[in-house]
């Protein structure tokens, strides 16, 4: 039980000296767990639900959109940014963006 033990022990702490042919053991070991270990163990698999509560935001600029009627600013949003990548998005908010003169930058946009 002690030289279980004692062994458990140079282990964990990495005690060996290099070259040993304790050490070189230990390496293998590491390597053949990276080199032959389940794929699933160095991947990060994000879940259906992170994907679909995920929310993009988008950056328009002023001149990309021309004037916009501030009280239809997310139909305008919606329409704009439908059109720009083909197919149809659903805006959830828009925020407007202005620089430290205060001048309108752009807008951003939060899809749903």
């Amino acid at each position: 039980m002690g030289v279980l033990l004692s062994t458990l022990k140079k282990i964990l702490f990495w005690s060996y000296e290099r070259g040993s042919w304790q050490y070189d053991i230990m390496c293998v070991l590491i390597l053949a767990f990276i080199f032959f270990g389940p794929n699933s163990i160095f991947h990060n698999h994000r879940s259906i639900m992170a994907d679909a509560s995920r929310v993009d935001a988008i950056f328009i600029s002023r001149e990309e959109v021309g004037q916009i009627d501030q009280a239809r600013l997310e139909e305008e949003m919606t329409r704009h940014l439908s059109r720009k990548f083909g197919h149809g998005v659903k805006v959830a908010r828009v925020k407007p963006v202005w620089d430290a003169s205060g001048n309108l930058e752009g807008y951003v946009a939060w899809e749903e």
